[in-house]
């Protein structure tokens, strides 16, 4: 389906879904770029990749919101998603979010997989987790097997809910990582009953490591019992030479951060300079940012 049809495809599930007539069209497309609109707020997607540290070669994109107001004035995600009013809101504001980054990403990627992050709170309003997402991506032209779902489990008090959202992800063909695992309260215990495929360690562990000697030996026996539960692991938030140095040192499988790329709305192609014959990367400084 052309962009322009699925498009509009799409504005008749969120007409219906927000259950109101309104004028302001929810979902925009300028110059082939899709955009969202919520309350005033315009929604864009940037794309990081995600990198192999075996191979240097590119596995995945992650897509993160960026955020305006009618002023023009950016907004954090955590401000974005204070605006909705109840739990039909956020479910409609996170759907709208994920609909916009799989549209945008797609039309760049005929191939590739690509990570979305999951409202917390969605999780707790959503039924049949998965099933209409996965109407929304074949709109799209998506399929749930070229989708990880990030879920911050740290935040979701609710084991249960969140036992059994994971399950119905995964029962469709998603991937489920658990996203910022080592910061606050997050626990091996839930990462044993979650079984997640993908465990994204936070930036504030490398940040430690590079550091604290203690970390840095912790560092390897984190990722180890990770690997035990059959889980790929990703160092996120690498911002130099050192920490990328300790991510591969310590066995991480996929790394991330803006020592290889910034977030932007173009995907990640491989700088001429620093591309091998087969498009990997080679951390070269002329082109990783220091």
């Amino acid at each position: 389906m052309e962009v322009a049809a699925a498009v509009n495809t799409l504005l008749h599930y969120f007409d219906a879904l927000r259950g109101a007539e309104d004028d302001d069209s929810c979902l925009r497309l300028q110059a082939g770029e899709i955009s969202g609109h919520f309350r005033g707020l315009a929604l864009k997607s940037v794309f990081q990749p995600l990198f192999s540290s075996h191979s240097g070669q590119p596995v995945a994109h992650e897509a993160l919101l960026r955020a305006a107001d009618c002023q023009g004035r950016s907004l954090l995600p955590g401000e974005v998603f204070a605006f909705p009013c109840n739990a039909q809101e956020m479910l409609f504001l996170d759907r709208l979010c994920r609909v916009v980054h799989a549209g945008n990403f797609v039309r760049q990627a005929p191939s590739g997989d690509l990570f979305l992050n999951i409202e917390g709170r969605h999780l707790l309003a959503a039924s049949n987790h998965g099933q209409t997402f996965e109407s929304l991506l074949k709109v799209c032209g998506l399929t749930p097997e070229r989708v990880v779902l990030e879920i911050l489990e740290a935040r979701i008090d609710d084991l249960g809910c969140l036992q059994e959202a994971v399950s119905g992800y995964r029962s469709r063909g998603y991937r489920v990582a658990i996203d910022d695992f080592g910061c606050a309260h997050s626990n091996f215990d839930r990462l044993w009953q979650l079984s997640p495929d993908i465990v994204k360690l936070d930036r504030s562990l490398m940040v430690q490591a590079e550091a604290n000697s203690r970390a840095r030996r912790v560092l390897p026996k984190l990722v180890e019992i990770i690997h035990e539960l059959g889980a790929t692991v990703v160092c996120e938030g690498i911002e130099n030479r050192t920490q990328h140095q300790l991510a591969v040192d310590a066995g991480a499988d996929w790394l991330q951060g803006y020592f290889y790329a910034r977030p932007a709305a173009a995907l990640w192609r491989a700088p001429a300079q620093a591309a091998t014959a087969s498009h990997a990367f080679s951390f070269d400084p002329e082109w990783a940012i220091p």
